[in-house]
């Protein structure tokens, strides 16, 4: 019964973690939108202050779900690689390749590439197809996830066979280097010391589960606050700019909510199918939400900003939503057209 608990607690974790990511890009202020600049920049706080690096949900639960899962049979390093590769690598590289393509066309057709498509530029050469593979430009965000989590499963194993002992005189300076690197899309070096200490305290987790959950449960009073308190730091700063390195407060307050989502989902009963549709469909809704954001901001956006009585706030918030919506209508589609090889395609 415990391990069925445990199972559905980072199961619906996952659905928490995609959510947000896809909200930190579908709830933003349109750029093609004239004036609104005082909404604008409310819509920017509220939204970066809620979702912004909610990467390091991702990060956490792929170093828990790699020690949990591989550590309930016997290990192969080829296997898992073969996993990766198959699962991850294969539908990046498609999708990559067809989002590329596109922008290619439309650039020798005089429409221009999309902005979301490798920043607007246009592929010349294999090199720059290269680049934009190594570097996630394909769609900048939020595909350099993909390159960057690829190169930390490489490595990955070592931290499998590392001691718990080891693992936890290690994550004490690791954990720091957050506070002190900010991250940055594409410098390689600054994302490892940002996330790889988050996957490593993913690893942790799941080998002292026990403990750590003992240790939210004790401390919850506190980290409430202190995702309250930062989170009001965070908004605050969007006007007061006084913050010398912003990561730092979002690495707190993105600790401290995900401790208090992993315990509520973890002292939660009910099965609920909007949570698992969302956590089954995280990985095609990752590769997919970006496409149909900016397929569908324009006509969304001019069809409710009537509705909402001219005010920005609600209707981007509602364009989110729909957003949202017509990505789970999509993934269900093309899963329905591919069958078991929508995952090479959409990754599921």
């Amino acid at each position: 019964m415990q391990t069925q608990k445990y199972d559905m607690t980072f199961h619906y974790f996952r659905a928490f973690a995609i959510v947000c990511v896809m909200f930190t890009h579908l709830w933003h202020d349109p750029p093609f939108l004239e004036g609104f600049e005082a909404e604008k920049r409310l819509v920017t706080a509220l939204s970066d202050t809620l979702f912004h690096s909610s990467t390091i949900y991702f990060i956490f639960i792929s170093g828990y779900l790699f020690e949990y899962v591989n550590r309930r049979k016997a290990f192969s390093v080829p296997a898992f690689y073969l996993s990766k590769v198959r699962n991850v690598l294969t539908p990046y590289l498609i999708i990559s390749g067809l989002l590329l393509l596109t922008g290619t066309l439309m650039d020798r057709w005089g429409a221009g590439v999309p902005a979301f498509i490798n920043e607007g530029m246009p592929v010349t050469s294999p090199a720059d197809v290269l680049i934009c593979l190594l570097y996630g430009t394909a769609s900048l965000t939020p595909y350099w996830y993909i390159p960057f989590i690829l190169s930390v499963f490489v490595i990955s194993p070592v931290f499998f066979h590392m001691s718990n002992e080891r693992l936890s005189r290690l994550l004490v300076p690791l954990s720091v280097l957050p506070l002190l690197v900010p991250r940055g899309l594409l410098f390689f070096f600054r994302n490892y010391c940002y996330f790889l200490p988050i996957f490593l305290l993913g690893i942790f987790f799941a080998r002292n589960r026990e403990r750590c959950m003992d240790f939210i449960v004790r401390h919850l009073r506190g980290i409430v606050h202190i995702a309250l308190f930062t989170s009001a730091v965070i908004f605050v700063n969007f006007y007061l700019d006084f913050i010398p390195n912003t990561e730092t407060a979002y690495y707190v307050q993105k600790l401290a909510i995900g401790m208090c989502v992993i315990l509520l989902l973890e002292r939660r009963q009910q099965p609920s199918p909007l949570l698992d549709l969302l956590a089954r469909y995280s990985f095609p809704l990752f590769f997919l939400h970006v496409i149909v954001q900016h397929i569908c901001d324009p006509a969304l956006f001019a069809g409710l900003l009537p509705l909402c009585g001219g005010f920005l706030v609600p209707a981007s918030l509602l364009v989110a939503l729909l957003e949202s919506v017509l990505c789970l209508l999509l993934v269900r589609a093309v899963k329905k057209a591919l069958g078991k090889r929508s995952r090479y395609v959409i990754g599921g």
